[in-house]
């Protein structure tokens, strides 16, 4: 039973549904699984909790 861990940015609840129904589907048809079978988990963030190249994206 594969755990997908995706790391982002705060998104709308719409945004996340496609991205999982997505994801599970990809998952189920190439790994041979059924959908209760594949969790998926979003670490959310504030753009002041991230940084790229030695700025915050709060700041960019």
């Amino acid at each position: 039973m594969p755990v997908i861990h995706i790391e982002t940015f705060k998104a709308a609840d719409d945004k996340k549904e496609h991205l999982v129904a997505e994801i599970t589907k990809l998952f189920c048809n190439n790994m041979n699984l059924r959908p209760e079978q594949v969790h998926v988990v979003f670490d959310e963030y504030e753009p002041n909790n991230w940084a790229t190249g030695g700025k915050l994206w709060s700041k960019m």
